[in-house]
């Protein structure tokens, strides 16, 4: 029925347009065909191509030969890298930070990167392209790519219904069991993958299905990056050995990066390859790595870590870079030459290589990758819930609220005709902004996609039709559940449903397009904001606000080119064309005097009211009629429908849009998402530091390589008051917990005991190291000890010198480093150590903080980037090692009783975290602070480090004493550790099931409950000393006054240098501004057209820059847990963050106001008489955004949600600003929304400013009552309005002559605009939304500070 309206007759459209609309439907079917069509064709043109003819020549011996590879790149350059990797073997690739580790893989899997590549790259002799990648090899990189709602298994279907189509259904499942055994899931193969928003999987499984994933294609070639990272000593020598047994089984060569092996994980590589400064240190067997070092003159200890020692003698930021050097040239000198790897002569070898073929793998056809991503994309979008139905719930809520809104409009009035347009076009408008949640759906998609079709498991064209496939129903459903409610509550006829389905659904199709071309985007709030972008063009350009005439060329291409316009012709058409009677009108004679003055015009009828006496509230009896009347304000309405024209104009966008997105993703996976390594220059160079080059390393050109963990009679006099505070005797600091306990409600009165008598003492001058394996409590121990506020219940007592702390105690006399560095973007490591002291220590004169800050600097290793800018997400700053240094750095500056740390090792290298475990081993002396911290995988030297050891497995106590006594102690019980292996990682072998067995780790722990040690660590409580001195170290700590004064100082810097704070608005706001003057530049002119654009206009301005707050959304997010982990620690109060950024706001709000303003004011031609209060008014008006931007911030952990809330209601703000409806139509209580947003209290000030004092050309004043000659030059009688337009037909569109006439006239459709001067009120009265809503955050932000939980 639907197509037959779409292509049939019509009664307004001619036989042409009835065969165009023929043709563009046939034209569609036939593209969509042969689209298909092509995509098989070629698809199968390629597996013939690719393709081998000896069905025998299986893969018996490949290697990947890497020879004379580097980058012409300033960091991270690799050169001269030779290495080979045969079938069969692991070869692991280690180096520390900035080695070039990550370099060398992304040209080994032809990864697109910041330099060029160059070498040469061979897979059995044949140079490695691009195409022979996706045939041979398959890449798990670092971050999981994963679908979120899928399950174990489900991921493994799909990948085996497109790598091994010739498999029947026994044979799959068979075959995915198997490998869900090989990989450790099988407790797991119903568990969904999960994401930030749903849980799923844990880090270590995902690793595991990633490889698993990768293994379905049976590639020649397996690389990985960083497969251990994130999981313990057990679950990453299980990994290692599975990689190493699959690489043997199957035959295929595997290649990895390493960040920092144990031991165990290490003895299961066959060949390694140890990288530094980019060169090569070592490549051979790895079992024979000791002993290559010992021939060069640098052998390793006996019972040492090969892996870490070496590690740690080719870290340039530990070691000399001379010394360095020395091994690398060592290497240079063998010419590359493999050690104890025999090679075969290069004849032989050649020739072997390059006879052996190797087979393409039988991929699934197009038609059955089609087939088969459809059925995912099915499932995908009946689990996922930001999929759609978490937009078909928005939709129809939203709508629902529309129609509440505007109930009125069912009175079927002339008074509400213009609010029953905005209401339809709000329906319609608003809908296609929530798409922005498919948006964030597609991008995590997009990276998923992205890995697939990388390894070859599908062509792009069948993922993205199959997508397709799946959005065409459901934007059918969407679009009825979108509009059953304004058809509903707006009393529409229901002979209109039909066709406005078709537009609704059909514009949803189109913009659906738009965002999954976004979604490719690098960054999903890159694709958030150019998907927001787009979406606001339409409706900008959708015919409601702006006349295409008066818009000036190329920016007039939109109003034809974006959806939006063209569904809403036909939508709101099809909603008024049906209904016959709208009350207020009186039929009249065309030219015929009126009784109450005027003369009838050509359209038959007029309209009269005390309240209208110029009838300009008149639009018409029936849909037609209004619809004409429409037309003189709103271009696109009409009396004609456009059926076929509209909808082939949105399909032709929403092709467009597809066929790009399809072209995006081809290139970025197919063309540009490889870089094949050119041939080797002759010559070339690599930039290496030179020694003493960086800043702070000194002057005389030597290497610097500070020995934390030794005294030195060199120190800086004062340089004790980084540590011990005021000097004098050690204080006697006795930090103990005993019987801790942790359950977590699970429903129906049960709990689950996560942590059961977990008991431990630490003295000052120790270090306590808490251990165990993914699950053991760790996290929930730290969390419990300092007052974290969590999901359970915990029990026991926490003691400081005896007395039992609390959540102020811990403030006063201890400090927390957690794992995320709670940095500052925008400020260098200096900056962030010399605020610490200023506000911890400011007893300190200048001279003597700067001396301290130094000397910091120096000890944990900073003082060369100590200028370099902590860094984030907008650009680059220091490195991961770095980060956790400087964190550390700030709260060594409080002078703590106690320091916590959880995992201050994570993500450094070998040497870099053993310098930081004795960085804290000499604070905690120095200091005589007592000192935990939670590791997750303690290499040996990290271990050593300990002075006492808090074992745990399953939230049970498996060891707590003195690290000497771990081995003795497990002796005694009759599992003795491994001999000449890490201690560490032979306890968390011992209490791991993955390692060991539930049986045995149970018997472990049951050991320790019923030994008398368990008792003797518990201990005695310690008596209550009243040690003042310890417990008040912070006493010295600057006042609120003080605190403030320098938080202040710091935000007015972060505010002139972090762009996602003001200066980026300064930059993009008078650009937009001035871009939205172009799109209204007839508006300059003050006549009677262009008074309702230059509104709209204004609207703009106002509203466009309030909703660029939503970057605050974004830099608070991010900033609030530098701010929260700020007040903990006791640096200032709460209200000194709140009072500061009050204050630094107001002058930088005032400031964008002006530029802004003088933008508009120039472009639109605004009198600047009003400008001054204009600038204020408006001023505040962001304010109270920027306020509303703060509150959202840190009410919501992930800015995501922040973010859709913000503009959830900044849309709100729009809605009841009192230019789309008028509050007074308006049901209670949503009638308080009318009063509570901000956007009406600004519109009507500014309003007042912009028209008053202007005279607008095209209206003639007159007195009441007097005659007055019309357009058609018949005589009339003026109306009380006092005013009459002699060129216009109606007197709909004839506003007045002044300023006061032009507001009184608007006043009666836009309810928030009127001619008296309510300056003051609007100004107060948004200026006490700005102190609720501050005082919202500052309530938010201190329940957030002082969320703790305190055992009982």
């Amino acid at each position: 029925h639907t197509l037959a309206r779409l292509c049939g007759p019509h009664e307004r459209q001619g036989t042409n347009l009835r065969a165009r609309a023929r043709v563009c439907v046939c034209v569609c079917v036939c593209v969509t065909v042969c689209l298909v069509g092509s995509f098989q064709a070629l698809w199968d043109r390629r597996a013939a191509r690719d393709g081998t003819d000896d069905g025998d020549a299986r893969f018996r011996q490949s290697s990947i030969h890497g020879r004379r590879s580097w980058l012409a790149a300033p960091e991270g350059a690799a050169q001269d890298v030779k290495g080979e990797v045969t079938a069969g073997h692991v070869l692991a690739i280690l180096g520390p930070s900035g080695a070039g580790k990550t370099t060398l893989l992304n040209t080994l899997t032809l990864q697109s990167g910041g330099g060029s590549p160059s070498g040469f790259v061979r897979v059995n002799g044949e140079p490695l392209t691009t195409k022979l990648y996706n045939v041979l090899c398959a890449y798990v990189e670092q971050f999981d790519t994963l679908w979120a709602s899928l399950t174990v298994r489900e991921h493994l279907f799909y990948a085996m219904a497109c790598f091994k189509p010739a498999l029947d259904a026994a044979a799959r499942d068979a075959a995915i069991d198997q490998l869900i055994q090989r990989v450790g899931l099988q407790d797991f193969q119903d568990v969904r993958g999960g994401n930030e928003i749903t849980r799923g999987l844990s880090s270590g499984n995902k690793r595991r299905l990633s490889v698993a994933l990768a293994l379905v294609k049976s590639p020649a070639i397996l690389f990985l990056d960083e497969p251990t990272s994130g999981v313990d000593s057990a679950s990453a020598m299980r990994m290692m050995t599975f990689l190493k047994n699959i690489a043997a089984e199957i035959n295929i060569a595997v290649a990895c990066t390493i960040h920092q092996p144990p031991a165990s994980v290490f003895a299961d590589f066959d060949n390694t390859m140890i990288l530094s400064m980019g060169r090569v240190a070592y490549f051979g067997k790895a079992h024979l790595l000791g002993e290559y070092l010992g021939t060069i003159g640098y052998p390793p200890g006996a019972e040492t870590n090969v892996a870490e020692y070496v590690l740690d003698l080719v870290n340039k930021d530990f070691t000399p870079v001379a010394g360095v050097r020395a091994v690398l040239d060592k290497w240079a000198e063998r010419n590359g030459a493999a050690y104890g790897v025999e090679e075969p002569s290069s004849t032989t070898a050649g020739e072997q290589r390059s006879a052996t073929r190797l087979e393409q793998p039988k991929t699934a056809s197009f038609a059955t990758q089609l087939a088969v991503l459809t059925n995912r994309s099915v499932l995908v979008a009946a689990r996922e819930p930001l999929a759609y139905l978490l937009r078909l719930a928005a939709n129809f809520g939203t709508n629902i609220f529309f129609g509440i809104i505007y109930i009125k409009t069912r009175d079927m009035e002339q008074g509400q005709v213009a609010s029953r347009t905005y209401f339809l076009m709000f329906c319609m408008g608003i809908p296609m902004q929530f798409v922005l949640i498919s948006n964030f759906v597609y991008h995590y998609q997009w990276l998923s996609l992205k890995r697939e079709v990388k390894d070859g498991m599908y062509n792009p064209a069948a993922a993205a039709i199959a997508s397709w496939i799946v959005q065409v129903p459901m934007m059918f459903v969407l679009a009825v559940v979108s509009l059953t409610p304004p058809f509903l509550l707006g009393a529409l006829s229901f002979e209109g449903f039909p066709m406005a389905l078709v537009f609704y659904a059909l514009c949803f199709w189109a913009f659906e397009g738009m965002a999954q071309a976004f979604a490719v985007l690098p960054n999903v709030i890159f694709a958030l904001f150019g998907y927001l972008s787009a979406y606001f063009t339409a409706f900008l350009f959708c015919g409601m606000f702006v006349d295409p005439v008066d818009v000036v060329w190329p920016l007039r291409a939109f109003c034809y080119v974006l959806p939006l316009g063209w569904a809403l012709q036909s939508y709101i058409y099809s909603c008024y064309h049906y209904i016959s009677h709208h009350s207020g009108t009186l039929p009249c004679m065309p030219g015929e005097a009126l009784p109450e003055g005027g003369v009838c015009s050509d359209q038959g009828f007029y309209c009269w009211s005390e309240s209208d006496p110029t009838g300009a509230v008149c639009f018409g009896e029936t849909g037609d009629q209004i619809l004409d009347s429409l037309s003189v304000q709103f271009a696109i309405f009409g009396p004609d429908a456009h059926y076929a024209r509209n909808a082939g104009f949105i399909v032709a966008f929403g092709l467009v849009c597809r066929l790009g997105y399809v072209g995006i993703i081809h290139a970025l996976t197919q063309l540009y998402g490889g870089q094949e390594p050119a041939p080797p220059a002759e010559s070339y160079s690599v930039m290496i530091e030179e020694e003493g080059a960086e800043s702070g390393a000194g002057g005389d050109g030597q290497a610097v390589a500070i020995k934390v963990g030794e005294e030195t009679d060199a120190a800086p006099e004062g340089s004790k008051v980084v540590w011990a505070g005021s000097g004098g005797e050690p204080q006697q600091v006795t930090f103990a917990f005993r019987d801790i306990g942790y359950s977590i409600p699970q429903g129906k009165g049960a709990a689950s005991q996560v942590l059961q008598h977990v008991s431990a003492t630490v003295k000052n001058g120790e270090l306590l190291g808490i251990v165990g394996s993914s699950g053991a409590g760790k996290t929930i121990l730290l969390d419990t000890l300092t007052f974290s506020k969590g999901p359970g219940t915990p029990t026991g007592k926490i003691l400081l010198n005896g007395t039992p702390m609390t959540r102020r105690m811990f403030h006063d006399s201890a400090i927390y480093v957690p794992r995320e560095d709670n940095l500052w973007p925008t400020l260098t490591a200096r900056e962030h150590i010399d605020f610490a002291f200023s506000l911890f220590k400011p007893q300190l004169d200048a001279q003597s903080r700067e001396r301290a800050v130094d000397q910091l600097l120096a000890v944990t290793g900073m003082a060369s980037a100590q200028d370099t800018k902590a860094g984030g997400f907008l650009f680059k700053g220091l490195s991961g090692g770095q980060r956790r240094r400087l964190a550390l750095a700030v709260a060594l500056v409080k002078d703590p009783s106690v320091i916590i740390l959880d995992e201050p090792t994570s993500g450094l290298d070998s040497a870099a975290a053993a310098a930081v475990m004795k960085l804290l081993s000499t604070i905690a002396t120095r200091s005589s602070a007592a000192v935990l911290c939670t590791i997750h995988q303690p290499s040996a030297e990290v271990f050593s480090g300990f002075h006492k050891v808090l074992v745990l497995s399953e939230g049970r106590t498996a060891f707590c004493g003195e690290r000497t006594a771990i081995a003795p102690y497990f002796e005694s019980i009759a599992m003795p550790l491994s001999k000449g292996a890490n201690p560490a990682e032979a306890v968390l072998d011992l209490v791991s099931k993955d390692t060991s067995s539930a049986e045995a780790v149970a018997k472990v722990l049951d050991k320790w409950a019923e030994s008398g040690a368990s008792a003797a660590a518990a201990g005695e409580e310690p008596s209550a000393t009243g040690d003042a001195v310890a417990l008040g170290r912070a006493a010295a700590a600057r006042s609120a006054f003080g605190a403030t004064l320098h938080v202040f100082r710091r935000q007015l810097e972060l505010a002139l240098n972090d762009p996602l704070q003001y200066t980026g608005r300064l930059v993009v706001c008078p650009f937009l501004i001035s871009f939205f003057g172009l799109v209204y530049v007839a508006s300059h002119e003050a006549n009677q057209k262009q008074v309702p654009f230059r509104l709209f206009y204004m609207w703009w301005v106002i509203a466009l820059s309030n909703c660029l707050s939503i970057t605050t959304v974004i830099g608070t997010n991010r900033d609030i847990r530098s701010v929260v982990y700020e007040i903990r620690a006791g640096m200032y109060p709460s209200a000194s963050y709140v009072l500061s950024t009050s204050l630094v706001q107001i002058p930088m709000l005032v400031i964008l106001s002006f530029a802004i303003s003088v933008c508009a004011f120039a472009i639109g031609g605004w009198p600047f008489e009003g400008y001054i209060s204009f600038v204020f008014q408006f001023a505040t008006s962001l304010f109270a955004f920027e306020s509303l931007a703060q509150l959202l911030a840190v009410l919501f952990v992930n800015p995501v949600f922040g973010m859709l809330c913000h503009l959830i209601m900044w849309s709100s703000s729009i809605l009841f600003c009192g230019l789309v409806f008028r509050g007074e139509d308006v049901v209670w209580p949503f009638r308080a929304f009318y009063y509570a947003l901000p956007l009406k209290w600004g519109m009507n000030g500014v309003g007042y400013d912009i028209f008053i004092s202007q005279d607008f050309s095209g209206a003639v004043l007159c007195e009441p009552g007097s005659i007055i000659e019309t357009a058609g030059g018949a005589e009339s009688v003026c109306t009380d309005a006092g005013f009459y337009c002699p060129e216009t037909a109606t007197s709909f569109g004839c506003w007045g002559r002044t300023g006061t006439q032009v507001l009184d006239t608007m006043h009666m459709t836009y309810e928030s605009l009127n001619s008296k001067d309510e300056r003051l009120l609007d100004f107060a009265v948004q200026l006490a939304m700005v102190v609720a809503l501050k005082l919202g955050f500052a309530f938010t932000l201190q329940r957030t500070v002082s969320a703790s939980d305190t055992p009982h």
